[in-house]
């Protein structure tokens, strides 16, 4: 795991981190996870993460893109196999059962072999379906937790907000816009982020469009005033006076806390 970055940095891929030797922590869009050689982590696209880089750990590390997953996929199925890396659902440090701990650890070692091994014209699906094995055992151990099961029934409307929340959050952060889109009430969409997230539909909106500020913060190359205008504020002071109510401090102190000489 020594080559990954320790700056914060985004990533435009998904990616698997299986730790068999060492302790650390990782940083996942500014909230900390400690590892061990029991822990799984999962870094979903668009995520900003940061690595505590210590040489003697050891572990497998998966990079991979939805288009590499499946490639005639129907949406349903593409959404269903990456539900693994819902982050609002789930978290992304997962402790595995034992058993599924040697099952994950076998799987990356044929992954491993087969990626080193001379290709063939079937070298390319066997890796695909080695990674949709590896992603149905870490969805098993994700179902460990109850509160996964409870969300289970209200998962593909909520990750519709999601993904719409994500794709518009420049153009409107008002709960009737999100409402309209999907075809629902506002009520129904208020039920529908509570029995997931436990929270409004505005706080989760505002809260989505407090971590894009943040990852593009600490990206540190897009001036202040034009995150401002990407996120759909008329003016950076506007976004000053959002990201301080949310966070209590200010969109350029933030920056600063990974960027000392901004």
């Amino acid at each position: 795991l020594n080559h990954i970055l320790q700056a914060p940095h985004r990533v435009y891929f998904y990616q698997i981190v299986i730790c068999t030797q060492g302790v650390g922590t990782h940083l996942i869009d500014f909230v900390e996870s400690a590892y061990d050689e029991e822990t799984l982590l999962l870094v979903s696209k668009g995520q900003v993460h940061q690595f505590q880089v210590n040489p003697a750990n050891q572990g497998f590390l998966i990079l991979f893109t939805s288009e590499f997953l499946y490639e005639n996929a129907t949406e349903i199925n593409l959404s269903h196999s990456l539900r693994v890396f819902e982050q609002a659902l789930f978290s992304p440090a997962i402790r595995p059962l034992p058993d599924q701990q040697q099952s994950l650890k076998t799987l990356c070692q044929m992954m491993y072999h087969e990626y080193h091994a001379p290709p063939d014209k079937l070298s390319t699906e066997v890796l695909r379906h080695l990674l949709r094995l590896i992603l149905l055992q870490i969805e098993r151990a994700q179902q460990i937790n109850p509160s996964s099961q409870q969300a289970a029934p209200y998962y593909q409307e909520f990750v519709a907000f999601r993904r719409l929340v994500e794709r518009d959050l420049g153009r409107s952060r008002n709960v009737q816009y999100y409402a309209r889109q999907l075809a629902i009430s506002a009520k129904k969409l208020n039920e529908l982020a509570r029995q997931v997230v436990n929270k409004t539909a505005k706080n989760f909106i505002d809260e989505q469009v407090v971590l894009e500020a943040q990852r593009l913060l600490a990206q540190g190359d897009m001036p202040i005033k034009e995150i401002a205008y990407h996120l759909g504020f008329s003016e950076p002071t506007n976004l000053g006076k959002f990201f301080k109510k949310h966070t209590h401090m200010t969109p350029l102190a933030f920056r600063q806390q990974f960027h000392p000489s901004d």
